[in-house]
């Protein structure tokens, strides 16, 4: 007899902001951009900061198109980590960063300690 072996994962979906966001494929992502700016910005990436800014995007698109919030925040969050992605390359993008309520990746930031969030 043979020795076999699985290795098993999921995804489950949160609720809430996150689930509003997170995708098993935005969180691989996130953990990508967030190690690149950890180097280049010396700073933490926020997702909360970045579940916020993807949400008033996906509202404008609601309002816009239709749907549900859920598919536009994971869509727009996916955007959102490509343009600080590209951003942090110096790759020019045509992902518009307003949209999402951000003029420049360093509000993605984590605050430090002690301090007050905008």
């Amino acid at each position: 007899m043979a020795n076999v072996s699985f290795t098993v994962s999921y995804w489950k979906q949160s609720t809430g902001l996150t689930g509003q966001n997170l995708s098993e494929a935005n969180q691989r992502k996130f953990s990508r951009v967030a190690k690149k700016y950890n180097k280049v910005m010396k700073q933490d990436l926020s997702k909360t900061r970045l579940y916020k800014a993807s949400r008033e995007a996906a509202r404008q698109m609601k309002a816009e198109y239709g749907g549900r919030i859920l598919s536009h925040s994971i869509c727009t969050f996916d955007l959102l980590l490509t343009a600080v992605d590209k951003d942090l390359s110096k790759r020019p993008h045509e992902i518009d960063m307003g949209v999402f309520k951000v003029d420049s990746i360093i509000q993605l930031a984590n605050q430090p300690s002690g301090r007050k969030t905008a």
